[in-house]
């Protein structure tokens, strides 16, 4: 349980809090107890059964019922009832933050909470779509239809702009560049999957692939990968980006940007543009 909880002056003054108030009191209470009750956290989505908020507000099931209905409308939270989950669609901006930088010990806890989160719960899609890119949430590897164009193209688009565009090789890892990670672009069919350790190893013939230590750093990264219970189909694609990052930088800084990849815990390397910022930077390049 939370020891605090931010609670904005605006929640009173602010157009919320003034649409709150127009819609009855008992939705102005209910939804200061969504942001403060004991299970509340600070991803704004978590579940509540209604009963605690009408023991804890000292309200009818019915009163409740309204109040959340009203809250909805007025865009401050959603609740449903049947998988018991509330998410307060501007919660993870206020308590963490516009944009949390991937380095940031937050994003470890928020994708723990987000992973845990049970299927049932509605809100899943579209809370992902909302802070894919702000918060790195990572995709859950039970849902990949979570991952969609839309979001593919604005995760790309913040790890761009928080790159240094003089670093070459954030720049070498624009869309237009490389061929993105099946979470940043294409889903590739699980038939064409092949296997990971013969892919790491396997040379092209236009020698773009070189079978020394990144190699084997590969074939780790992607047996972890799988171990972790991501797709089997996104390793060829994973395989085919850091491929062609080997191919226009060197072995070395690709075993880097591998190991830096590994110990965020990303493995579909949606910060990519991070790593190899990070990995230039060590180095002087």
């Amino acid at each position: 349980m939370r020891k605090f909880v931010m609670v904005s002056p605006n929640f009173w003054v602010g157009q919320t809090g003034r649409d709150l108030r127009r819609v009855g009191s008992f939705a102005q209470l209910a939804a200061l107890y969504l942001l403060s009750n004991p299970l509340a956290n600070y991803t704004g989505l978590y579940r509540l059964p209604i009963i605690y908020i009408a023991n804890d507000l000292g309200l009818t099931l019915d009163q409740v019922r309204a109040a959340l209905v009203a809250i909805e409308q007025t865009g401050f939270a959603r609740y449903d009832e049947n998988s018991e989950y509330v998410w307060i669609v501007e919660g993870a901006r206020h308590q963490l933050g516009e944009h949390l930088k991937a380095s940031d010990h937050k994003v470890k806890f928020v994708n723990k909470e987000f992973a845990a989160i049970s299927k049932s719960c509605p809100f899943l899609h579209d809370y992902f779509n909302k802070y894919a890119s702000s918060l790195h949430l990572k995709p859950r590897s039970d849902m990949p239809e979570l991952i969609t164009p839309r979001v593919a193209a604005e995760v790309a688009s913040v790890h761009a702009r928080s790159a240094k565009p003089e670093l070459a090789a954030a720049k070498a890892l624009q869309p237009e560049a490389v061929p993105a990670v099946v979470t940043v672009a294409e889903q590739v069919p699980a038939e064409e999957v092949e296997d990971e350790a013969a892919l790491a190893k396997t040379d092209t013939t236009q020698g773009l692939w070189r079978p020394t230590d990144v190699a084997e750093q590969l074939a780790s990264f992607l047996a972890e990968r799988e171990r972790r219970g991501f797709s089997a189909a996104g390793s060829k694609a994973v395989a085919k980006f850091v491929q062609t990052f080997s191919a226009q930088h060197d072995d070395h800084i690709a075993t880097e940007f591998l190991k830096a990849a590994a110990a965020a815990g990303d493995y579909d390397i949606i910060d990519h543009a991070l790593y190899a910022a990070e990995v230039v930077a060590k180095y002087d390049i």
